[in-house]
């Protein structure tokens, strides 16, 4: 997670100057599943004085079995109670993966999703949201290959799927203006979505930046 961080942090500084103040990492529980797979997702979340949220997203569930398992959002609420907001940018590496496994990077770029105000009394990151412009179910967020160098485990919902390649891969960073927030906001809730089916969520929990509650969504 403090890799995370410092990745959005140092992107932050040579892209627009903005020093953040609050930082918050959260994650899912260890031992999360989705579908009797597991499942395991990193955001870390940085506000300042001028309404800005840098977030920095992972998939951190190595060579996966199923997009079931692949990230498709992240909803937060704020302690300032913000519902509305834009999404300045966003940024992966993109993944080809085709039938075995073997897989080919692009170069990183816009991933495509998109963001919903007013969601569960706050905001969610999502690439199935196709109504908000958002290209799903492309551009799923997926985790690392195995220690093979391939995706030796992927199904054929992965492996050479075209409806759901290229993927993301890696670290996902995203920047999002609220009114309202500043250095002391902190996140209250996350929620963590997975797969090609609009709400199968895993609640996440965060340390750091002040009381956290529960899930979102």
């Amino acid at each position: 997670m403090k890799r995370l961080m410092q990745f959005a942090l140092s992107l932050l500084l040579t892209t627009g100057g903005i020093a953040f103040a609050s930082e918050q990492d959260c994650g899912t529980d260890p031992t999360a599943l989705v579908g009797g797979l597991p499942v395991s997702a990193e955001a870390s979340f940085s506000t300042d004085d001028n309404g800005n949220i840098s977030i920095t997203v992972a998939n951190a569930q190595a060579d996966p079995l199923s997009a079931s398992q692949l990230l498709n959002g992240v909803a937060f609420t704020l302690s300032e109670s913000e519902t509305t907001g834009t999404l300045m940018s966003d940024t992966a590496a993109m993944r080809t993966i085709a039938a075995g496994g073997k897989f080919m990077n692009g170069a990183p770029s816009a991933m495509g999703w998109a963001l919903a105000e007013n969601t569960a009394g706050g905001l969610e990151l999502c690439v199935l949201c196709t109504d908000l412009g958002a290209v799903g179910p492309k551009h799923l967020l997926i985790g690392p290959a195995a220690a093979s160098g391939i995706y030796a485990s992927a199904n054929d919902s992965i492996a050479g799927n075209k409806p759901h390649n290229p993927f993301t891969v890696g670290q996902a960073s995203f920047f999002v203006n609220a009114p309202g927030v500043t250095s002391a906001t902190f996140i209250t809730g996350v929620t963590f979505f997975f797969g090609t089916d609009a709400g199968v969520s895993v609640p996440g929990s965060c340390s750091g930046g002040g009381p956290v509650g529960g899930p979102v969504g």
